[in-house]
């Protein structure tokens, strides 16, 4: 609740009386802003200063009063809408307050972490309407949170980030990107949306600088030093509006007003100051972001394990379907609707897996699943039972040289192909016909592309193939030509929505011809959508985003994906899913692991036909 005690003993505290907060000094063209004692920082809220003070808490000033609306012992603080971030040196632990002139309060405590926090600053992302908060030390140390979601305060560490030894500030632009300033070197950089990889850039290298502010504002990164200097993100000297003094720190930007604590002073001065006029575009394009449903169980080792997922529709039971994915370590795993291990089978180091369902085999229709398996450059193949459950079948050679991407064809109920291909961009046509209770492959033809491929999808229905050319685009090869060697056609290029490498592809057809061909852009992170059918239209992208509800990271840097516009499951689920590998697994930082989403929340938000 509001504490409306006034600070009856200013008088005595400071060396003029409340009313004189405001005096103006004519010789330095700035105005001395009289805050409460033991107060380092402040921000603007509601038009009325805030403070945080080690030895009263949380000050307003409002009429010419200064009022503690949340007592304690708080240093550092960052303001965004209505909330504040501040941390509680008594406990020390960083501390959420939903700010109100009636009725402010203080939300739960971030947990107890294992470095002393040094420094915090905000972060509103527009992409997901979350907002998350970055916390560090003077060691290397930082974290990202997610705070609140769907605007219910429910905090939950995202990542764990290593920055610059002796980072002091901190400052996040409307480009995602977070800036952390030390003593040594000058500002540093680094991607600060929730899913981007761990990098770092020193952008204005300053070495043992004196600088002791650093500040956003209007699109500009600001720094300051302590003897009041303003400088631009590229170093350069801007402004000088508290000539005269010395030890100022915490620097706070609004428009044409600076503001600026001095140690040696223990008060804040307020100047004003003409920012240069900002030209700089935002240069992140904001990409719809659809949170996480589901997500499966983690791999069992660190690093790079998960590869490339298949759905499997089950025949009766839609929400009793099953998700197979590659661990490209030792093998292939089976994963309930829920995300739960159910199956795990150690083939080997298998590296893309699909499926086909209802196969006439042997006199039998079969659900059959084939995967890369690179310890033999060898297909592994699998039955499928109607409960789902995996039984591995005789491995089959390949005349491949480093396997690596593979997908399959059905084009009636009773064929059955596979297309493998290797890292020199050799892709082998293979059939696979029943014979001694098990699946014979033979090689049908070769055909090639210039450089390394791996994703791959084939059309059914319209005879075609997709196939992924990593950092060059997507080829299309009509597969009723019968020559011995097909000749495909470039039909989308990568640049502009589809950044390489171009990873897993898949195919909607949610009717008999006309579909969606869904492509990993794994250069940022994104999903793209173009008709399956010529002119091959952009349709749209998006990537998959936090589920704060449900403690959900997203999805990034993926291999493998698959879609089905089959059932499975109720509800938002009839339309289909979505499944796609995990490189970067967060919420916390953990081994990687499989994300998916149902359909109809795809189509929803990019309002597809």
């Amino acid at each position: 609740m509001i504490n409306n005690k006034k600070i009856i003993a200013l008088v005595a505290l400071f060396s003029c009386q409340l009313a004189a907060q405001d005096n103006f000094d004519t010789q330095q063209n700035r105005t001395v802003l009289q805050g409460p004692i033991a107060a380092s920082e402040m921000s603007i809220w509601q038009q009325r200063a805030l403070f945080a003070s080690e030895q009263q808490g949380l000050v307003l000033a409002d009429r010419q009063q200064l009022n503690v609306i949340v007592p304690g012992q708080f240093e550092y603080l960052a303001v965004h809408g209505d909330i504040a971030l501040t941390y509680d040196t008594q406990i020390d632990q960083v501390q959420g307050v939903s700010l109100s002139l009636s009725n402010t309060q203080r939300m739960s405590l971030l947990p107890k972490r294992a470095f002393q926090v040094e420094w915090l600053c905000l972060q509103p992302r527009q992409a997901d309407n979350n907002l998350y908060a970055w916390i560090g030390d003077d060691a290397g140390h930082s974290e990202q949170w997610l705070l609140s979601s769907a605007g219910e305060w429910q905090p939950q560490l995202v990542r764990s980030l290593a920055v610059s030894m002796g980072a002091l500030k901190c400052a996040v632009d409307n480009n995602e990107q977070l800036y952390v300033l030390d003593n040594q070197h000058g500002l540093w950089r680094y991607p600060a949306a929730p899913h981007m990889a761990a990098e770092s850039e020193l952008v204005t290298y300053i070495p043992d600088n004196k600088l002791s502010g650093l500040a956003f504002n209007s699109g500009s990164i600001l720094m300051m030093d302590e003897v009041g200097q303003i400088y631009d993100i590229e170093g350069a000297k801007v402004a000088t509006p508290f000539k005269g003094h010395e030890a100022l720190e915490s620097l706070y930007v609004a428009d044409t007003q600076l503001w600026a604590y001095s140690d040696d002073d223990d008060q804040f001065y307020q100047a004003q100051w003409q920012p240069k006029q900002n030209t700089t575009v935002n240069s992140t394009a904001l990409i719809t972001e659809i949170p996480t449903a589901v997500e499966s169980d983690v791999s069992d080792r660190s690093g790079d394990t998960m590869d490339d997922p298949a759905i499997w529709v089950h025949p009766t039971e839609p929400e009793k379907s099953r998700v197979l994915g590659t661990n490209k370590r030792w093998g292939l795993l089976s994963f309930s609707m829920q995300g739960q291990q159910l199956q795990a089978v150690a083939a080997g180091r298998v590296n893309n897996v699909d499926i086909r369902q209802q196969v006439l085999l042997g006199g039998k229709y079969r659900d059959i699943a084939v995967a890369s398996n690179r310890d033999r450059d060898s297909l592994s193949i699998f039955s499928i039972d109607s409960d789902g459950l995996l039984t591995q079948l005789p491995e089959q050679e390949t005349i491949l040289t480093d396997i690596y991407g593979l997908c399959m064809y059905q084009p009636s109920e009773d064929e059955l192909y596979v297309f493998a291909n290797e890292k020199s961009g050799k892709v082998s046509q293979i059939q696979l016909k029943w014979q001694d209770n098990h699946l014979k492959a033979t090689e049908v033809r070769q055909f090639s592309v210039p450089s390394q491929p791996e994703g791959c999808v084939a059309d059914d229905v319209n005879k075609q193939l997709f196939l992924g050319e990593e950092n060059v685009g997507i080829w299309t090869f009509n597969l009723d030509d019968n020559s011995a060697e097909l000749n495909g056609d470039m039909i989308i290029k990568a640049g502009g929505p589809l950044v390489a490498d171009i990873e897993g592809i898949s195919l909607y057809q949610a009717n008999s011809e006309a579909g969606y061909l869904v492509v990993s852009s794994q250069g940022n992170d994104s999903y793209v959508l173009y008709n399956s059918t010529p002119p091959y239209a952009y349709v749209d992208r998006f990537r998959i985003g936090i589920n704060g509800k449900r403690g959900m990271d997203g999805s990034a840097e993926t291999d493998g994906l698959d879609v089905t516009a089959s059932s499975v499951g109720k509800g938002r689920w009839s339309q289909g899913m979505m499944v796609v590998q995990d490189g970067r697994n967060r919420m916390p930082d953990q081994n990687q692991n499989f994300k998916w989403v149902p359909w109809s929340e795809i189509s929803q938000q990019l309002q597809l036909e």
